[in-house]
């Protein structure tokens, strides 16, 4: 919403997690009130489409595309620390109410990052990772986004995800395709700490690493 608006009104969203078409990512469509319309609070897409159609609004699709995960359908979080609600539309909670999502160590060439998980396709994936399952993901082409190495089986003691890249890389993105690694037989895991070493070791054949089609929302949300 630009320009005038009705008190309390807050971003409206066009899917949720549940939905068919539910993505993280959105694309950023501007309303705006035509002149001498009195604004009302906007709850739901097809609100906005209908009020448009009526010439009560304009509806302006842009190339604007956001990273914003539901982190909570019309429920009440238990803590707080991530996402403001005004990105939440009409299932929001309050306004500056804050909601915790699970946040994880990660690491990229020898120091720790952390990433927090939110989103992921396929369903088993989303299963996996314990975030939501998000259907439209199933567009992404796999090739196009970073690699991000998890291990299986044995691992050495503080293993944790390895990242292919973070932000200020110039090919980061929150988007990641999971590797599967896994030692070899007879081969005594090491902490693996980047990506260059992880290829180095299954080059020299002490480990196997497994492209997947799995797509995960993972946002890298500090770095040293």
């Amino acid at each position: 919403m630009r320009g005038q608006a009705a008190p309390g009104q807050i971003a409206v969203l066009g899917s949720e997690p549940g939905e068919s078409d539910y993505s993280p990512l959105w694309r950023t469509v501007i309303v705006r009130w035509k002149p001498g319309v009195s604004p009302k609070v906007l709850t739901s897409d097809n609100m906005v489409l209908d009020l448009a159609k009526k010439g009560q609004l304009t509806a302006t699709k842009t190339s604007l595309v956001v990273n914003a995960t539901v982190t909570s359908v019309n429920a009440t979080p238990v803590a707080s620390a991530s996402a403001p609600a005004s990105m939440l539309g009409a299932h929001s909670l309050p306004a500056q109410t804050r909601q915790t999502l699970p946040a994880f160590p990660a690491l990229y060439d020898a120091h720790k990052d952390v990433v927090m998980v939110s989103d992921a396709f396929p369903k088993a994936a989303a299963g996996i990772f314990h975030a939501n399952y998000a259907p439209s993901l199933s567009a992404v082409k796999p090739a196009s986004q970073p690699l991000w190495f998890i291990v299986r089986g044995r691992a050495a003691s503080g293993q944790v995800a390895v990242l292919g890249s973070e932000p200020g890389e110039s090919d980061y993105s929150p988007l990641w395709r999971t590797v599967i690694v896994r030692w070899k037989p007879g081969v005594s895991p090491k902490v693996l700490t980047s990506d260059n070493m992880v290829l180095a070791l299954a080059k020299k054949g002490q480990l196997t690493t497994t492209m997947t089609t799995m797509i995960v929302n993972a946002t890298v949300v500090s770095k040293p």
